[in-house]
């Protein structure tokens, strides 16, 4: 249970990490493609009218640095001079000209442009500037930022897997000392109780008044309610220990202890459906366990027929016990697998409350899950998905 909780918190730490680091790094990114854009944007303002026609008159249409290109329009719209890339299509400058836009980006054949207008006295002129090298080295920035948040996420994966590690040591040291306080309590006990049932059963065969016969019946009654109780807790105690997981024919499991328990029932129908020769990784004894706390609720608190079905799944082995009896409310459904917790019909019956923690630890220690399906006054239905 703590090592789930230590890979929780490992994964809590490195996503909040993640999505800050994105968060940074988008912004880092989209600032720096900003500033290029504005700077680039600048440098074609930065052009005057006179720097245009001193191109021309020179006969310099191209600058090979950063080349800068341009078209010069009168006030008719008639092109007077005209420097444009090969590439760079009249219509797509005609449109742009034509448009209400002061700047328009461009991609030609993977060629990247920016568009610059400006109105002048005798006309207009358009600036071009190809920006492919700012695109280019805007996605190589794209990788460089990608393999810092992957780097930076897995280094503090493996940092707060430790830190993790000594921030639940702990609690795994106290959950240790818990158990095993449980369970040497659990073994005292055990002797002191079966020598008291012992004693009543042999003041059983002694003459005692009708009172005494009742104080002695609620006493072993008592008794026996002990003795459960500190099974239980020992078996809670040793379900958090590590167990061999072997090799078990499952549906021979199922169906020899699912008939052990009919012979129990008295007017009563058990429903058996088992597909044979299903296998899985586990404990015969606990296996045995588990299904006895679900077959044994079941007649408890249900006096119609119970079905337990054992079926294969894609990627599972699932049984199913279902009633017909008084059922669980929606409230109580996430707490019934709490340690003593019994619901309101619960309370009034026999039990320790430690039943269905039990099925619980158990389904753990074989990574089951338990899904309840339950309404009030129509039955229960207990899945339990065994991986295969």
């Amino acid at each position: 249970m703590l090592e789930v909780i230590r890979k929780r918190l490992t994964l809590l730490f490195s996503g909040t990490f993640l999505l800050l680091l994105i968060l940074i790094l988008v912004g880092v990114y989209f600032t720096t493609a900003r500033l290029l854009d504005q700077t680039e944007l600048n440098q074609l303002k930065n052009i005057s009218n006179r720097d245009v026609f001193e191109r021309i008159e020179h006969g310099e249409d191209r600058l090979t640095p950063n080349p800068i290109y341009f078209q010069v329009l009168d006030e008719t719209g008639e092109e007077q001079y005209s420097s444009l890339p090969d590439d760079l299509t009249e219509e797509t400058v005609q449109r742009f000209v034509s448009s209400a836009q002061e700047t328009e980006k461009v991609t030609v054949e993977d060629h990247h442009f920016l568009l610059y207008k400006r109105d002048t006295n005798e006309g207009s002129i358009v600036l071009l500037k190809e920006t492919s090298a700012t695109r280019d080295t805007l996605q190589r920035l794209i990788a460089v930022l990608s393999g810092i948040a992957v780097l930076s996420t897995l280094i503090l994966m493996g940092l707060s897997y430790v830190l993790a590690g000594r921030a639940v040591q702990p609690v795994q040291q106290a959950f240790d000392r818990q158990r095993r306080f449980t369970s040497d309590a659990s073994h005292e006990l055990r002797t002191p109780l079966t020598i008291l049932y012992s004693g009543i059963e042999l003041l059983e065969a002694e003459p005692l008044s009708r009172e005494g016969q009742t104080i002695l019946d609620d006493l072993k009654a008592e008794t026996t309610s002990m003795q459960l109780l500190v099974a239980d807790l020992l078996l809670l105690a040793r379900g958090g220990q590590a167990m061999t997981l072997q090799s078990v024919d499952f549906s021979t499991l199922v169906s020899k202890t699912a008939e052990r328990f009919a012979h129990t029932l008295s007017n009563r129908t058990l429903r058996i459906e088992i597909e044979p020769n299903l296998l899985i990784k586990g404990d015969a004894n606990q296996l045995t366990r588990l299904l006895m706390v679900f077959l044994e609720n079941a007649s408890v608190y249900s006096d119609g027929p119970i079905k337990v079905r054992l079926s294969k799944a894609p990627g599972e082995v699932q049984l199913t016990i279902a009633d017909e009896g008084i059922g669980i409310a929606k409230s109580d459904q996430a707490k019934i697998f709490e340690r003593f917790y019994r619901g309101d019909h619960a309370r009034h019956g026999t039990g320790t409350g430690l039943g269905l923690a039990i099925a619980s630890s158990i389904a753990d220690a074989h990574n089951a899950s338990i899904e309840v399906d339950s309404s009030p006054n129509e039955g229960t239905r207990f899945t339990i998905h065994f991986p295969h």
